[in-house]
């Protein structure tokens, strides 16, 4: 997805304005303000205008949103009212250098643009993946809109078929993390119990490695078809041998790194030569560091992943480490005695870090906007102030940017550069009230 330089809405609640501008220097930002003032409600209208959501657009009052993007390209949006009922919207688009607004109006009726009848053991996740309860398994959106005709697209990018706006929808990658939900949230199973957030997250793990590895296979696949061609090929090139050795011991070590992290690769019996080697020697060797280089590659992404995962969950933790079984997936054990731990005996806390981490680093897209919200619940101080170096190593690794709503000093931790201060409106004087609004309120009571 495209980085977003500025977000603002005006007239949020039908009085209140914000204006974010996004962190130049780094990939998080962070909207601090005191409860009330509408930072939830910017995070979930910024999110549903990015996935094209018209029903969360029309349940909160606003006058516009406008989001200016690094390419210097320009998305404005404004309901269009019959009275308090939202009867459609005005999105106006202005690429630059152009000085003028293109204007697409798209009308909305509520429980129109997409209301789907789906089985309850399919849900979809917080980045936008689906999942089947029943199973305990991930699905994709492919097999979701062939079983379940579930539209993986809203209808009414329809109206901006042939825009920049219909690029840009269709390229959108947003996700939202209300902490709230995910934390109180869970779904039942096959087996009666209920599934946690976090079990339906960490699969991913096991679903991404298993495609990691296919690759690898793959490369291994191509790589013996063609291995008595491409030495013939290199037949007379020369190979300085102190290089060859220096490649060899970097490869056998990113191999017994991966080995260890409980990536599961083959071990490979082949020692470098002791002595001085020949130059056939040489140029077969140099053939095979190739192959096996293109081997690994496919693991490396899941692999810095696993790593960063791995140290994020093992320094907050107390006498837990994380195991990866063969399969591929997420266990712990106790650091103290060996013995196994399942994943629902950890404490809340730790499922919600847990769940968090494992879906912006194996769940979401790369390149996609993350909006957190209060991501403080259930965290330990010292969870706090090491929380942002967390995300933003993910951010990273990922290419994401990402916007926490927070009012926590902690979370914080002394970075006022990544902060945006938003906050109430003044108010001159109380307009006067009318007691008898409050009768059929009070009859309710």
């Amino acid at each position: 997805m495209r980085n977003i330089t500025q977000a603002s809405i005006k007239g949020l609640f039908g009085y209140v304005d914000h204006d974010v501008q996004f962190s130049k220097n780094s990939p998080i930002t962070i909207i601090s303000g005191p409860n009330g003032i509408g930072k939830t409600h910017f995070l979930r209208l910024l999110y549903a205008l990015t996935t094209l959501d018209l029903k969360t657009l029309a349940t909160v009052e606003f006058r516009q949103i406008e989001i200016h993007l690094k390419d210097r390209n320009i998305l404005r949006l404004a309901q269009k009212r019959d009275g308090d009922e939202v009867v459609g919207f005005k999105f106006s688009e202005k690429q630059s250098p152009r000085r003028t607004y293109k204007v697409i109006n798209v009308p909305y009726a509520e429980n129109k643009d997409i209301e789907q009848d789906l089985p309850p053991n399919v849900v979809q996740l917080a980045d936008g993946s689906w999942y089947d309860t029943r199973y305990d398994r991930p699905i994709t959106s492919q097999f979701a809109q062939r079983r379940y005709g579930i539209s993986v697209t809203p209808n009414s990018l329809a109206y901006f078929e042939g825009s920049w706006l219909g690029r840009f929808f269709t390229e959108s990658k947003s996700i939202l993390i209300d902490t709230q939900r995910l934390e109180n949230s869970s779904t039942p199973s096959r087996a009666g119990s209920d599934v946690r957030p976090v079990r339906q997250y960490i699969t991913q793990v096991a679903a991404q490695l298993s495609d990691a590895r296919r690759k690898s296979l793959n490369e291994s696949l191509r790589a013996d078809q063609t291995f008595a061609v491409r030495v013939l090929k290199k037949a007379r090139t020369t190979i300085n041998e102190k290089d060859l050795k220096e490649r060899y011991q970097r490869i056998a070590d990113q191999h017994a790194e991966l080995h260890a992290s409980g990536l599961n690769v083959s071990p490979v019996d082949v020692q470098f030569p002791d002595g001085k080697t020949s130059p056939t020697e040489r140029r077969i060797l140099n053939v095979f560091l190739d192959d096996w280089e293109r081997k690994l590659q496919p693991l490396l992404p899941t692999h810095e992943k696993l790593k960063t995962l791995r140290r994020i969950v093992e320094s907050k933790f107390i006498g837990k480490e994380l195991v990866l079984t063969q399969r591929g997936h997420i266990r712990f054990r106790s650091k103290y005695n060996g013995k196994p731990l399942s994943v629902n005996s950890l404490s809340s806390g730790e499922q919600h870090l847990l769940a968090v981490f494992t879906m912006l680093l194996f769940a979401a897209s790369e390149g996609s906007l993350v909006l957190v919200d209060e991501p403080e619940i259930s965290m330990h101080a010292a969870w706090k102030h090491s929380f942002l170096n967390d995300i933003t190593e993910v951010a990273n690794i990922s290419n994401m940017q990402i916007v926490i709503a927070t009012h926590s000093s902690a979370i914080i931790n002394g970075n006022w550069d990544i902060v945006q201060e938003i906050k109430a409106p003044l108010v001159e004087s109380q307009p006067e009230v009318d007691d008898t609004a409050f009768d059929d309120i009070e009859s309710e009571v």
